[in-house]
């Protein structure tokens, strides 16, 4: 076979696939937009109104949902929650945060939604918990324009003790690296028996930032679960945070 007949079959096959890739490229291409748009969106931004909202809306200022934990679930694991309160929100349990970054705020910049966090029982009554937020698997949260309301411990059987007793927190077994909480323009009361705390995570590292967030007076030793009052918190290795003094 000669040169020119090799060249000239090269040249035909050459042809035949460009042909056929210039037939098959409108399917090709079909098939990765298909592929991309499934991919889920990872930011969510959805509106919680726990008056009027409904659980099974598409979450937009017009139709929010119900529940925190309902927008939760409505962002991909890995993803970004934006949950943005309607109205003042009461929490009677625990809200996990499953392998996510959630920023709950207020609906209205500069209007502080209050968040009234109640004790409950375990569902076999042997411990009192406080309603708080627990991390796992990686996950983080970021809270703004809200007032956290703490409760009472008097009168719950067993008392509410330990690191489960605080606002922010992880699972015993740690469920995540780094326990991380950043706090703006939050205000924080609580009365003058509550013995809880605003971080409890007994197993992995703290990041606890606060920009323009009061505190109940005498609050000292009430940041950290089982930081004394006074304690400087640049002599612990595991916790980094802006405050002078926990």
């Amino acid at each position: 076979m000669s040169l020119e007949s090799d060249v000239a079959n090269l040249v035909t096959k050459t042809t035949s696939l460009i042909d056929y890739f210039t037939g098959r490229k409108a399917s090709i291409d079909a098939s990765v937009s298909a592929a991309i748009a499934a991919i889920p969106d990872g930011l969510k931004n959805i509106y919680v109104n726990a008056l009027t909202g409904d659980d099974s809306a598409a979450g937009t200022a017009a139709a929010p949902v119900k529940t925190i934990e309902r927008a939760l679930r409505n962002t991909p694991v890995g993803g970004v929650c934006v949950a943005y309160l309607q109205t003042d929100y009461v929490m009677n349990t625990a809200i996990n945060i499953d392998g996510r970054f959630l920023h709950l705020r207020s609906d209205v910049s500069g209007v502080k939604r209050k968040v009234t966090c109640n004790y409950y029982l375990t569902s076999d009554g042997s411990a009192t918990y406080l309603s708080g937020y627990v991390q796992y698997n990686g996950a983080q949260i970021m809270v703004t324009d809200l007032t956290f309301a703490l409760p009472s411990p008097a009168g719950f059987v067993p008392a509410p003790t330990g690191f489960v007793n605080a606002l922010f927190k992880t699972n015993s077994s740690a469920g995540t690296v780094v326990c991380s909480v950043k706090m703006t323009a939050c205000e924080v009361t609580a009365p003058a028996d509550f013995l809880g705390f605003i971080v409890g995570s007994p197993n992995c590292a703290i990041i606890l930032e606060v920009l323009n967030v009061s505190f109940p007076a005498g609050f000292g030793g009430r940041y950290v679960h089982l930081v004394a009052a006074g304690t400087n918190p640049a002599t612990l290795p595991n916790l980094l945070t802006n405050l002078s003094s926990l």
